[in-house]
């Protein structure tokens, strides 16, 4: 995933995750997303970080290899738990 491939370049976890939640609610003007503080609408994505050993390809065909990534484990959505039906 992208958030992976910017682990892979050495950004810190704090930062990569920022770049996906705050900065692009913030870009769109809505302090209701990108974040957990009251009154913010409680949808998160739940995410594990592997430790391995990982290949990329960036967009130019250029081949990264990194330690982690962030894997995709749920969806939190109105403060619940979605399932697939």
């Amino acid at each position: 995933t992208t958030l992976s491939k910017f682990l892979c370049l050495g950004m810190p976890l704090r930062e990569v995750v920022r770049a996906a939640t705050e900065n692009p609610a913030r870009a769109l003007k809505r302090p209701d997303l990108g974040t957990f503080k009251p009154g913010s609408a409680g949808d998160a994505s739940i995410l594990e970080l592997q430790d391995g050993s990982f290949d990329y390809v960036d967009s130019t065909g250029e081949q990264l290899s990194g330690k982690m990534r962030l894997k995709a484990r749920g969806v939190v959505i109105g403060g619940r738990m979605w399932h697939q039906a």
